[in-house]
This record gives structure tokens, sequence and C-alpha cells, in this order.
């Protein structure tokens, strides 16, 4: 009984303060209801709590805004629970009025941490499947390449052999060429001779009734004969220049199976048998 007329008079006492202050206090003006209603109404974690119950937060855009309000309401329940200590000290029951904004501080920060540790999980989870994702494709990729590689592999091998087949058919033509110069040279020099013979003989049939004909024939078969001439004469030149090559070659050749022997001598080594 004692304990309910306490409380009846600390409740008169507080209704008593609160009169006082109205009256005291100077009349608001036309303007203050309005910028009362023109700013934003402060979220509190009872109302954090109502506007993410549990299990709806499910995407990673509501997640980050849940912890953003989270992080909002929380500066509020602080800023509630400092004034509402500051308070409890002009009252008569105090240490009551401390208990209960304790525990209503106490219950916003549950209500906060259920909407805060929801989101968090929330997003570690959308962070692992995203890492998983991203494992899938970078193995698909690799089991891919492996699976491309002989084929790869196959084609370089092919594209080498080809450009070594390449470089030995250009090397077996240049020999073949080389081989068959003089054999060309041979041919042409004969479809030359022929080609005079024919021409004499042509000349011969048509101006060998006329004295005039038959010096000009002459002549052209004096010219005929110092062309002949000419050719077989540049024909052993060209010979001898040949032959003079290759005596230079295979001299230079021995010279140079000479100085690979002279080492060996002078280490005192067998010079190797031919």
């Amino acid at each position: 009984m004692h304990r309910v007329l306490t409380r009846m008079m600390a409740a008169g006492c507080t209704v008593a303060a609160a009169g006082a202050v109205a009256q005291t206090s100077p009349a608001q003006t036309p303007a203050a209801p309005a910028r009362a209603a023109q700013a934003p109404a402060v979220q509190t974690a009872a109302d954090l709590d109502q506007r993410y119950p549990k299990g709806s937060i499910t995407s990673s855009a509501l997640a980050t805004t849940a912890l953003a309000d989270a992080a909002a309401a929380r500066q509020a329940n602080d800023a509630q629970f400092k004034s509402e200590s500051v308070r409890c000290t002009r009252v008569f029951l105090k240490t009551e009025c401390q208990n209960n904004a304790r525990h209503a501080h106490t219950l916003g920060e549950t209500q906060l941490h259920r909407v805060e540790l929801e989101a968090h999980d929330l997003q570690r989870k959308l962070a692992a499947e995203h890492r998983e994702q991203q494992r899938r494709s970078e193995q698909a990729q690799e089991q891919k390449e492996e699976a491309e590689r002989p084929e790869k592999e196959r084609q370089a091998k092919a594209a080498s052999q080809k450009r070594s087949d390449k470089v030995k058919d250009q090397a077996h033509q240049a020999v073949q060429q080389e081989a068959q110069g003089p054999a060309n040279r041979e041919k042409y020099e004969q479809r030359n001779a022929q080609h005079d013979r024919e021409e004499a003989k042509r000349v011969s049939d048509q101006q060998k009734n006329s004295p005039e004909n038959a010096r000009r024939y002459q002549d052209k078969q004096d010219r005929a004969k110092a062309y002949a001439t000419s050719r077989a004469h540049e024909r052993e030149v060209n010979q001898k220049a040949r032959e003079e090559r290759e005596r230079k070659r295979k001299a230079e050749m021995g010279e140079q199976a000479g100085s690979q022997e002279i080492p060996a001598q002078a280490t005192g080594d067998p010079p190797p048998q031919k």
C-alpha cells in the first residue's frame, strides 16, 4: 500500500511539473506546428523490427538498406537512452526510472541486432554463392581449355611440319636447278645451232641462183661461221673458268682438312683414319 501511494505521489509530481512547464513555456507560433510536421519522423527500433520482420530480407539491396536503417535507429535508441537517463535524475523514483530506461534501450538493441544479423547473413550467403559461381565458371573454362589442348597441339605440330616440308622442297628444287644448269645451257645452244642451220638452208634455197644473192649468202655463211667460232670460244672459256673454280674449291677443302689435322698432330694424337 505504501508503494502504491508513493507511485501516485510521483505521478502527481510529474503531472504538476509538466503543467508548470506548459504554463511557463512561451506560446508556439502558428509556424511551429508546420515545421514539426515537415521534420522527418525518427525510426525507432520497434519500427525497424516491424518494417523488417524475420525472413523479409531477401536481396542484397534490401540488406544494404536494412543495415543503413539499423544504424540510424541505433543512434536514435542511444540518444533516447541518454535523454531518459538525464530525466530520471529529476524524478522521485530515480532507480525505477533508470531501470525502465535501461530495459527499453536493451530491448531496442535486441531488435536492431536481429535485423543486422539477418542482413549480414544474407550478404555472406550471396557472397558465397557468387564465389561458388565464379569457381564453377573458372573450372568450366579450364576443362574446356584442357579438352582443346590436344587439337591445338596437333595443329601446331602440323603447321611446323608443313613449314619444314616447304623448306626441304625449296632446297631440293634449288639442287635440281643447279644440277640441270649445264644440261639446259647445252640444249639452248643446240636449239640455236639448229636454228642457224635451218636459216642458212632457207637463205641458200632462195638465193643460190643469183650472183648477188650468192655473195650475200656467202657473207651470211661467213658471219655464221664467225658466230659459231665465237660461241665455241666462249664455251671453251666458260668451261675453263668452271674447271678453275672447281680446282680452287677442292684446294680450299684440302687446306681446311689439313688445318684440322695439324692440332691433332701437335697434341700427339694419331690423325683420324680416312
